[in-house]
């Protein structure tokens, strides 16, 4: 018998769940939904208005303490617009890549995850998003 898998959330650590649900929210204009009340204590669920993958917040005390070995990369087709809007928001520049052509910025959201702003990747699916204000 068969079965089935796909990827169902992006989970990103922070050590408090409602500024980290506020600052990704507002960075990707996500919604949250609700989960069971025992589970907000250590999780909050978004939903992508673009995507049926969800990004899970996970409360933790650990320190970080290296490189992720997965991120999440967000496209624009204005770079520095983006940076500057997540910026705003409490995120920092962390290192500006222009290699192979590629010219992005790697950032740290406010609890140190890296993330990258890419130069307009899939711009087909872009054009259907909403333009910041």
């Amino acid at each position: 018998m068969g079965h089935r898998s796909r990827v169902c959330y992006f989970t990103i650590d922070c050590d408090n769940l409602d500024l980290g649900t506020q600052f990704w929210s507002d960075a990707l204009g996500a919604q949250e939904e609700e989960l069971f009340e025992p589970s907000r204590q250590v999780y909050r669920q978004l939903r992508l208005p673009d995507s049926e993958i969800r990004v899970l917040l996970q409360r933790t005390d650990d320190v970080k303490r290296s490189k992720e070995r997965m991120h999440i990369d967000l496209e624009s087709d204005d770079v520095e617009a983006e940076v500057a809007r997540l910026e705003a928001l409490g995120a920092t520049r962390w290192d500006h890549q222009q290699l192979r052509g590629y010219d992005f910025w790697v950032m740290r959201d406010p609890w140190g995850n890296e993330f990258c702003v890419l130069q307009a990747t899939f711009p087909e699916l872009l054009a259907l998003r909403p333009e910041w204000r």
